[in-house]
C-alpha cells in the first residue's frame, strides 16, 4: 500500500505535466463539488465531511502522514476543528484535470481563516487533491497533500545597548 500510493503520485505527475492551467477547466460537477466540500468544512460537519472522503484516504500535511477517514476524523481534523472559531476556508487558482472517467487531478491554492485558543489564523497554501468515482459515482479525495506557506519572520527588535 505504500508503494502504491507514491507510485499513483508519479504517474499522475507525468500525464499531467505537460498540459497548461488555462487548458483544465475540468469538469462542471467537480467544480460543484469543491463548492460543497468547502461548506462541510467551513461548517464544521465530519458528517457531512466523510461523504466526501475514501475510507482508505491518505493525507500528507504538514510533515505528518493520516492514513484512512477514521484516523484523520479523529486524530487530526476533528481536534482541529472543534478549536477552530469562525472557520473560512476557501480555494483559488483552482486546475482540475480528469483521468479517464473515474479519477482527476486537482491543483489548487488554500486560505483558511479562524480564531484558535484565541488566536487568529490567517494562513495560505497549497493543495493537491487525487479524486476517485466511489461506487455510487460520487467523487471522493483518495489522497489530499498540503503545504502552508511560510510567513516572514519578523523584524528583529533592536538591542537596547545596540546604541551606546
Amino acid at each position: 500500500m505504500r508503494l502504491i500510493i507514491p507510485a499513483a503520485l508519479a504517474a499522475v505527475t507525468v500525464l499531467v505535466a505537460p498540459l497548461r492551467a488555462h487548458e483544465v477547466a475540468g469538469p462542471p460537477d467537480i467544480r460543484a463539488w469543491l463548492d460543497q466540500y468547502e461548506a462541510a468544512l467551513n461548517a464544521r460537519d465530519l458528517d457531512r465531511l466523510a461523504r466526501f472522503y475514501h475510507p482508505d484516504v491518505t493525507i500528507y500535511e504538514g510533515g505528518g502522514v493520516n492514513t484512512g477517514w477514521a484516523d484523520y476524523r479523529d486524530h487530526h481534523l476533528g481536534p482541529e476543528l472543534v478549536e477552530m472559531e469562525g472557520l473560512r476556508f476557501s480555494h483559488a487558482n483552482v486546475q482540475v484535470q480528469p483521468l479517464g472517467s473515474a479519477g482527476a487531478y486537482v491543483i489548487s491554492e488554500y486560505k483558511l481563516r479562524a480564531r484558535i485558543k484565541n488566536e487568529d489564523v490567517d494562513a495560505t497554501g497549497l493543495e493537491t487533491l487525487i479524486l476517485v468515482k466511489g461506487q455510487d459515482g460520487r467523487w471522493l479525495i483518495r489522497h489530499s497533500h498540503t503545504s502552508a506557506r511560510r510567513r516572514p519572520a519578523p523584524s528583529p527588535t533592536p538591542s537596547p545597548t545596540a546604541h551606546r
